[in-house]
């Protein structure tokens, strides 16, 4: 079912000209890869200017694509709990989801100040990055600005309470 994967095309062009090479490849994850209590979020968060703060800064966001009755509770996410094993992040471009931004988007995977850290990974405006993860923490995932508020768009795939991969 083609709404249980998330499928990325990829073709890009690299090195100096005078030995340009041609490289492209998919990458398809199925629902449950790793893991095995599987389920999408869609989260637009907007930056706290250039301090970082988790990715997705609450708790209680409700899975996608979840069929229940009258009586059931959705399940939602838990930072704490929640395991990353699959993301997709999107600098909008925009400081309010309209007002156009020049500002990087600053992704940490250590749960720290992105300041300090290497590693830092750097999503210009209307850029994407993405990547399959073997259960990083949901709250270890922190994002920022390079200057002002910046709007991003977080498509994951959460292993509910955890991976046992």
């Amino acid at each position: 079912m083609a709404a249980d994967k998330a499928t990325i095309s990829v073709s890009a062009s690299l090195l100096p000209d005078n030995i340009k090479v041609s490289v492209g490849g998919t990458t398809v994850y199925d629902l449950n890869d790793t893991g095995d209590n599987n389920k999408w979020i869609h989260w637009r968060g907007q930056t706290d200017g250039t301090t970082a703060r988790d990715i997705v800064n609450t708790s209680g966001i409700q899975y996608l694509n979840q069929t229940v009755d009258y009586d059931d509770t959705p399940t939602v996410t838990v930072e704490a709990t929640d395991d990353v094993v699959f993301i997709l992040i999107k600098n909008t471009g925009t400081t309010d989801g309209s007002t156009t931004s020049s500002a990087n988007l600053h992704v940490g995977l250590s749960g720290g100040d992105l300041a300090a850290n290497s590693g830092t990974i750097v999503i210009e405006p209307n850029e994407c990055w993405f990547a399959r993860l073997r259960g990083e923490a949901l709250a270890d995932i922190n994002a920022a600005s390079s200057s002002g508020d910046l709007t991003y768009d977080v498509f994951a795939i959460l292993d509910d309470g955890g991976t046992d991969a």
